[in-house]
């Protein structure tokens, strides 16, 4: 027994002597100068490891993305060496593990990675938020889940970060940076979750700032044509900024930073199946959207993304439970509060624009209408259970209504809550008083967070979530939006104006505006399906102007005649006058403020909703 413990001290003694030359953490070298052929080189030089054998792991799935993703099938030529430069025995287990023999031995990873951007865009494609794209010479994204892991064990430790990059070139982060020198930084975390919480936006510099709540403001922008930039997308931001501080109070976090890249219509990048979009992280958003040369679409549209990115501060940065907090990027268990981490914040997100006067109120209800459109396209199940497993089918197929029923939970909730308090509490106070309880570093048990807040505010909420979040029963929208003095009919008459039915595509490829879900008989124009949209009241069509032009003709707003000029197949180009008409159509999910409202009910919709002063 006694020679068994020298000889594993002996043992012992040896490994560390070797070991006490490697880093606590991890020495990352990334090397942006000669990125060649949609790849990158990656050196790890990992910190010690005791066991005999280590496991590499790349993320399986990523914190604010419900879908798996296997960012190792992007690496290759994965090799592991010991001190002495001599390889070490690696197999590779499933898409994303490389299990090293004789680990404690291992000193140092080579691998290369290939972005994720420029692969088939099918069902296997990343969402190019969660991404990378590497564009030598241009740009890289940088999201760090898609170049390194960890040792599986050793996932908390510190990572350096050091990355040579063209000398024109700037890293926007959230991550502790050291400029080195102009042609070298270096990045670092505390752990990997830190890390892969912080992308980076390599670029020639386009950046903007500004301070409100207490808080910086950072945009750095990427536009392939340089149709936008930076100092626009600030402008936009600002009144989005100055209506969440005036909202909350102040700015929950002390910075945070934009990092937004717009593809032409016409790249190779952009999105083939129309999606875009983008993902939150606790200190900064990485946003992929399209090159709008229209200022109002610009403004429209990024306000309309960043205000649910940017209110993530909340939730799940501040009010997070132990599978966010300590996310497995392994086998992920998932949490069973999706209807706060996306719904509450998708809520909030309009709410913001709403109260500091950005949207006004009939805009508000529009949108609510649109999202029980929407959360009617799923089955009703319980919305906890369906986040439980929302990776699994039936319910991976569930995730988008969490931006639609979700909101309407979100909704539905405040209202409850401000009626039983006669409004002296609201959900926003209940968030605070969580974030205020939790804060970034502290997690929930994800069974505490709903007893938590019925006992915030008042024990009679409990049926609500019984009912509505655990329980899979029908929101019931008659009956609360009654309580704010709104009329809701699940189907009713009305009297529209339209040329018929009419819609459009843009084709990138031959940058026109195509006629879609038409025939002859169908619209005023007897423009048929594939027609060629080339002008519209004698003004030329083109990207910058295609929705002041062609919104009238879908949605027209009065009777006026419009004339339109296009081209059928190989035919001349001919001109065609028409004027809407007026139909009676039955509409579904009718929802409209009550002009008989009481007096107590306009003052819960006021306390709700009314534009802060």
């Amino acid at each position: 027994m006694k020679l068994t413990y020298l000889a594993l001290g002996l043992t012992l003694g040896v490994a560390s002597e070797a070991q006490a030359q490697q880093p606590a953490g991890y020495q990352i070298a990334l090397d942006l100068q000669r990125a060649t052929n949609d790849q990158v080189r990656i050196v790890v030089n990992t910190p010690p490891v005791k066991e005999a054998q280590a496991t590499y792991v790349m993320p399986s799935v990523i914190p604010g993305s419900y879908s798996r993703k296997d960012y190792g099938r992007f690496v290759t030529s994965f090799t592991a060496y010991d001190g002495k430069g001599n390889k070490l025995k690696v197999k590779k287990n499933g898409a994303n593990l490389f299990v090293i023999d004789n680990a404690p031995s291992l000193v140092r990873l080579e691998y290369f990675v290939d972005d994720t951007w420029d692969v088939k865009q099918d069902d296997g494609f990343i969402f190019q938020p969660g991404g990378t794209n590497f564009d030598a010479g241009k740009n890289f994204v940088l999201n760090h889940y898609g170049l390194y892991g960890y040792l599986e064990g050793y996932k908390m430790r510190s990572y350096e970060v050091t990355v040579a990059k063209p000398a024109d070139f700037y890293g926007a982060t959230s991550l502790a940076t050291r400029r080195a020198t102009p042609t070298q930084d270096v990045f670092t975390a505390p752990s990997y979750v830190d890390l892969a919480d912080a992308p980076i936006l390599y670029s020639k510099p386009d950046t903007a700032s500004f301070s409100t709540g207490g808080a910086r403001i950072s945009v750095a922008v990427v536009s392939e044509t340089g149709a936008v930039q930076a100092t626009q997308v600030r402008e936009i931001m600002r009144p989005m900024a100055e209506a969440l501080t005036q909202y909350f109070g102040q700015m929950p976090v002390p910075e945070y930073h934009f990092l937004m890249y717009f593809p032409s219509f016409s790249s190779p990048l952009a999105s083939k199946k129309g999606g875009y979009g983008a993902m939150e992280h606790s200190y900064s958003s990485l946003y992929f959207l399209p090159e709008v040369p229209d200022t109002e679409r610009l403004r429209s549209m990024v306000q309309e993304v960043a205000s649910h990115e940017f209110l993530h501060m909340l939730a799940p940065l501040n009010i997070h439970s132990r599978e966010i907090g300590e996310f497995d990027f392994r086998n992920p268990k998932m949490s069973q509060h999706l209807w706060l981490y996306e719904g509450v914040t998708e809520y909030m997100a309009q709410l913001v624009q709403v109260r500091g006067g950005l949207v006004p109120p009939g805009e508000f209800r529009q949108r609510i209408k649109e999202k029980i459109d929407k959360a009617e396209k799923y089955p009703s199940v319980s919305f906890t259970e369906m986040s439980r497993n929302i990776l699994e089918p039936p319910y991976k197929d569930m995730y988008e209504n969490v931006y639609a029923k979700g909101a309407l939970i979100g909704l539905l909730l405040d209202i409850r809550i401000q009626e039983l308090s006669q409004g002296r509490q609201s959900l926003r106070d209940v968030l605070l008083a969580l974030r205020q309880k939790y804060g970034p570093t502290r997690s929930f048990n994800d069974q505490d967070l709903i007893p938590e807040v019925v006992a915030l505010t008042n024990p009679a909420l409990q049926q609500f979530f019984d009912q509505y979040v655990i329980g899979s029963q029908p929101l019931p929208y008659p009956e609360y939006f009654d309580k704010i003095g709104w009329r809701f009919q699940t189907s009713g008459q009305s009297r529209i104006k339209a040329f018929g039915n009419l819609g459009f595509r843009y084709d990138t490829d031959k940058k026109q505006f195509i006629v879609a879900a038409t025939k002859p008989g169908q619209n005023s124009f007897g423009l048929s399906e594939g027609d060629v949209i080339l002008a519209v009241n004698s003004t030329a069509l083109d990207m910058a102007n295609a929705e002041k032009l062609l919104r009238p003709l879908v949605e027209p707003v009065s009777l006026q005649p419009v004339t339109v000029r296009f081209q059928s197949g190989a035919a001349a180009a001919q001109e065609k006058k028409a004027e809407p008409r007026e139909f009676d159509v039955e509409l579904k999910n009718l929802l409209e403020a009550n002009p008989a409202a009481t007096p107590a009910q306009q003052a819960l919709r006021d306390q709700v909703l009314q534009p802060l002063r």
